[in-house]
C-alpha cells in the first residue's frame, strides 16, 4: 500500500506566472476575447473587434513573440508579451500585457511587467517600448515603477527603457520562476509516493 506525503505549498492562493507553451496559444486567444471593452483599449491603445483579436493572434509569429501568463486558480487571467522587434544589435523589443478586469488591481500587471523585463535583458535586449493611451493610468504607473521614460503626443504615450545584458543573478532567477510554476502547476511532483 502506499501514502502520499504532500510538500507544503506556501503559495496555494498566489496565481501561478510562468510562460505559456506554444500549444496554449488558444487561451490566450481566448484570454483577449474574454477582456471588457476598456481592457481592451488599454492593451491594444484603441477599440479593437473580436476579429481583430483572432486576427492578431493567428498572425502572431512564435519565433519573435513570447507570452507570459498569470494563472488564478488554473486559469489564465493576464498575459504579458513579448515582441522582439530585430534580430541585429542592438535588440530591440515590445512590451505589452493585459489583465481582466476582476482580476486587476491586484498586482499581476506589475508582476508580469517584471517578467518581462528579466526576460528581455536575459535576451540581450538593450531597449524595451511600450505605446498606450494617455488615459491608462495604470500601465503609466507600473511603466514608470521599473524606470520607464514616458513621452506624450497628441494620441498615445511612448515608454522606453535601457537596459544592461544578462547576469548570473538575472539568469538564475528566470529559471527559479519557471521552475517553481512547473512544480506548482504539476500536481504529481507535490507528494512523494511511500511503498512498503
Amino acid at each position: 500500500m502506499t501514502q502520499p506525503l504532500p510538500f507544503p505549498t506556501p503559495w496555494s492562493n498566489e496565481p501561478v506566472i510562468r510562460r505559456l507553451w506554444f500549444g496554449e496559444r488558444a487561451l490566450w486567444r481566448e484570454h483577449l476575447l474574454r477582456l471588457d471593452p476598456q481592457a481592451r483599449r488599454d492593451r491594444f491603445a484603441g477599440l479593437v473587434s473580436d476579429a481583430f483579436i483572432r486576427r492578431y493572434c493567428d498572425e502572431a509569429d512564435p519565433f519573435t513573440q513570447e507570452l507570459f501568463g498569470a494563472f488564478v486558480d488554473g486559469a489564465l487571467r493576464a498575459v504579458g508579451e513579448f515582441a522582439l522587434l530585430n534580430r541585429d544589435w542592438p535588440r530591440r523589443a515590445e512590451l505589452a500585457f493585459s489583465v481582466e478586469r476582476p482580476w486587476q488591481n491586484q498586482g499581476l500587471g506589475s508582476t508580469l511587467f517584471r517578467r518581462l523585463l528579466v526576460h528581455a535583458r536575459n535576451l540581450s535586449v538593450s531597449r524595451v517600448f511600450i505605446i498606450s493611451e494617455p488615459g491608462n493610468a495604470r500601465m503609466h504607473r507600473i511603466a514608470r515603477k521599473y524606470g520607464m521614460a514616458l513621452t506624450r503626443d497628441e494620441h498615445e504615450i511612448a515608454g522606453r527603457l535601457e537596459l544592461v545584458g544578462p547576469s548570473y543573478f538575472s539568469v538564475m532567477e528566470e529559471v527559479m520562476e519557471e521552475g517553481v510554476a512547473f512544480w506548482r502547476q504539476t500536481p504529481d511532483l507535490h507528494t512523494i509516493t511511500l511503498g512498503r
